[in-house]
Parts: structure tokens; sequence; C-alpha cells
């Protein structure tokens, strides 16, 4: 009788412990919240680019921008939103005209289009979808604060 005891509660024990794995409770993950917007500069929709949510601790949010300037931010998997709490927002959106080689990476386009120089070699050239402020942490004014639930973060930037 107290086997069966036993086995029964070792086996419950095995249950729990694999839920608990498989559906990441006890993860040490903070929590997040859905976020969606939409991106005008202008009044007009930005149709490309990178949006991201900078937490004051842990781990940025990210989204593309759509063709029709909406997004939807994901930080751990897609589409579950930015950590709660306050965020700097950045906005990366610029396009290259040109024959010449693209940038490797949204690093290598917005510093190209800060310093204003063409690709390494060839005529492309940089053209700003929002003002280039609004590219980086340090000179972004843009900020949200992520709350439990659906949040809503449209930005409609000026025109330089």
């Amino acid at each position: 009788m107290r086997r069966k005891w036993l086995g029964g509660l070792l086996l419950a024990g095995c249950v729990l412990v694999g839920n608990l794995w498989l559906t990441g409770c006890g993860s040490n993950r903070p929590s997040a919240a859905p976020v969606q917007g939409k991106i005008t500069c202008g009044g007009q929709p930005v149709p490309e680019g990178v949006v991201t949510f900078y937490p004051e601790q842990g781990r940025p949010a990210t989204g593309r921008i759509q063709p029709d300037g909406t997004y939807r931010l994901t930080t751990f998997e897609p589409g579950d939103g930015a950590l709660v709490g306050k965020h700097k927002v950045t906005i990366e959106a610029v396009r290259f005209s040109g024959d010449g080689p693209q940038p490797k990476s949204m690093e290598e386009e917005i510093r190209m289009a800060m310093e204003k120089k063409p690709a390494k070699s060839g005529p492309s050239q940089p053209q700003w979808l929002v003002p280039p402020r609004y590219a980086k942490r340090e000179t972004t004014p843009l900020v949200f604060e992520v709350r439990p639930g659906e949040n809503t973060a449209d930005f409609d930037l000026p025109r330089q």
C-alpha cells in the first residue's frame, strides 16, 4: 500500500515538474505586455524601418515597420510585446538610393546617414524617412510607458 502511494506521489511530482518546464512557469523572465502602434511622419505612414523600445533595465523590444506604418513589438517571442515600465524609443527608417553597395547592418546605415557619406564606393545616398535624431538612443526624445495589458504606441514625427 505504501509503495503505491509513493509511486503515485513520484509520478505526480514528475508531471508537475514537466509542466512547469514546458510552460515556462518559474522562469526568470520579467513581465512583458503587448505593444503595437503606427509610425507616421508629417501625418504620412512611414513604410519601413525598425522601432526599438529600450527599458530602463532589461532586454529591448523591437518591431519591423510595415508598409502601412504599423508595427508590433517582440522581446522574447514573436508579438509578446515589451517589458512593463518606462522606455526610450528609437525609430530607424532609412533608404539608400543608387547603384553602390548597400550597408551590411542598421548600425552602418545610421552611421553613413549621420555622416552624410555615401557607401564605400558608388553613389548610394541615404534618404531618411524620419529625422535622424530619432534613430539613436542618445538623441531620441521619444519615451513610452508600457503598462500591463494591451498598449498602443503611435508616434507622429515632424518632418525635418
